[in-house]
């Protein structure tokens, strides 16, 4: 598996969670995206949702995820590194998790350096086995600054599945389809921003096209370059106020699966 990861970018764990595992993590996120989130991609977004969401705290210990995630960083002791994202229903298009858009969350050349062991693991909460609703992915970019490099592969998931992907690999969700294109280009020019997702979501019960929710968190062998990561992370955390203790529901498990967790500074 790691050779695999190692050269591709990404792996797909089949059945690592189990029916009872994937209600209750479904029941938290409908339950939190009733009340809250960010809007992004015509969905719902709740970004650093380890520390909006404590009912999924126990997910970050799973000792199907960390058994694989120490195998991929090569480390008995991975460091979870706090990062975590939920989506509801949203568009994506291809991108990296790397932040050069926020300025890069790793120094000098780290396309081309084997240190860099962050990898992300990402849910999807319903089967993805016959339509292109899920991940997609461009096999081996994570090597490379150039979002069209490496073919481009549509992952076949099933709920209980875990995709685990170097946080360089370029991916993209759902694509927009030409109406939710033409909605994400006028979404800025409605007179109130809840008018394209709403639409949105007409069009897609329409079209009858399956309701989304999944889940990417982030994990890192304890070496600089996760310590920059991390870094990053916590920056990230400090300008949107959140800079803030994990809960007891994520920390707690965390030691159990012999998880480290960045210090706070």
């Amino acid at each position: 598996m790691r050779e695999t990861f190692t050269r591709d970018g990404f792996v797909i764990a089949r059945g690592v969670l189990d029916g009872a595992d994937i209600a209750r993590l479904r029941a938290a996120l409908l339950d939190h995206f009733s009340r809250q989130w960010e809007q992004e991609g015509l969905g719902r977004h709740q970004p650093r949702a380890a520390l909006e969401i404590p009912s999924i705290g126990w997910i970050f210990s799973h000792p199907g995820i960390t058994a694989t995630v120490k195998e991929l960083t090569g480390s008995p002791t991975p460091v979870f590194t706090t990062n975590c994202d939920a989506h509801m229903n949203m568009l994506s298009w291809w991108h990296k998790d790397t932040g050069e858009g926020l300025g890069g969350c790793f120094e000098g050349d780290y396309f081309n350096r084997d240190t860099v062991r962050v990898c992300r693991a990402g849910i999807y909460l319903q089967d993805h086995e016959t339509n292109s609703h899920g991940l997609h992915v461009r096999t081996g970019s994570h090597h490379t600054k150039d979002l069209k490099h490496g073919p481009a592969v549509t992952l076949h998931t099933r709920a209980g599945d875990v995709v685990f992907f170097d946080i360089r690999l370029t991916h993209a969700g759902q694509f927009a389809d030409p109406f939710e294109k033409l909605l994400l280009r006028a979404g800025r020019h409605l007179p109130h921003p809840a008018i394209a997702p709403r639409l949105k979501n007409a069009w897609s019960r329409a079209l009858r096209k399956p309701s989304k929710l999944s889940i990417f968190f982030t994990y890192g062998a304890p070496n600089p370059d996760t310590d920059q990561y991390c870094r990053f992370e916590m920056s990230a955390r400090r300008q949107a106020g959140t800079a803030r203790a994990l809960p007891e529901s994520v920390t707690l498990g965390l030691p159990v699966q012999g998880l480290l967790v960045p210090e706070m500074s």
